[in-house]
């Protein structure tokens, strides 16, 4: 439990969901942790949990679309732990609408965060990362960028821009020794994928019977499922890995 010993990784969206069981893998791995999320008392708990079970964390309010309050959240980091090594961008918006409905608005506010956030969190990650010789970049796509639903369309478009984000930051970052690969997990057991279920008036017994007739597996991913995917990809394991996209669906799109 060691992978990541002496590193300083950053996860964002690290208050709830996928990106604080990032997190609290990372700390069991020897990382020193920065939790930034929207949300900073979720954050709060969930470095605090850490720092609990022996970790070495810390949290920060931040909302990435805004890009003075990222140049913030990575000089915070700098300055508590003098480097970056590692860079997880978990943080999202969750908007789902479809083409017919979605306002000029909805479309600003979804790239703002999942796609101008996810690079302007990478761009100045990077920045700190080169000149400590190099460093690892995982950004949470979602299999909903690589395949179209009805009454998706926000979302979809700003998870599709992430792949061609990843492939894009690989070949900019290459010759600092950065490494960019993203991670597009299917449905997973979240917060967010709950509140999505309210949304949508739909139970926990109908979404898990639906989904289970178009997965391989027959059960519903976790977070730690996904954060266990992210650890590989952020450790010296994959080394000789960027520019890549690891799909985590149960085997969802496998038959598509």
């Amino acid at each position: 439990m060691s992978r990541l010993q002496g590193k300083v990784a950053i996860v964002t969206g690290g208050g709830s969901g996928i990106g604080s069981a990032t997190a609290q893998l990372f700390a069991a791995e020897g990382a020193q942790v920065v939790l930034a999320d929207l949300n900073s008392a979720s954050a709060d708990e969930a470095a605090g949990s850490i720092t609990r079970d022996g970790g070495t964390a810390f949290a920060i309010g931040c909302d990435i679309s805004r890009e003075a309050q990222v140049r913030d959240l990575i000089s915070a980091s700098v300055e508590r732990f003098g480097r970056i090594d590692i860079l997880v961008n978990s943080a999202a918006r969750f908007l789902m609408k479809g083409g017919q409905e979605a306002s000029e608005k909805d479309w600003h506010e979804i790239f703002a965060t999942n796609v101008a956030g996810t690079a302007l969190c990478s761009r100045y990650a990077a920045e700190q990362m080169q000149r400590t010789g190099g460093g690892a970049i995982v950004i949470l796509s979602s299999i909903c960028g690589m395949r179209a639903d009805p009454g998706y369309a926000t979302y979809s478009s700003s998870k599709a821009a992430l792949l061609m984000l990843t492939r894009s930051l690989a070949i900019d970052f290459g010759g600092w020794n950065i490494r960019v690969n993203s991670v597009s997990p299917g449905a997973v057991d979240t917060p967010a994928m709950r509140r999505e279920l309210q949304r949508t008036n739909t139970s926990q017994e109908e979404f898990e019977a639906g989904i289970f007739q178009k997965q391989c597996l027959r059960r519903l991913l976790q977070p730690d499922d996904i954060a266990r995917c992210v650890l590989f990809l952020a450790s010296d394991d994959a080394s000789g890995i960027t520019g890549a996209n690891l799909v985590v669906d149960a085997g969802y799109c496998a038959g598509k």
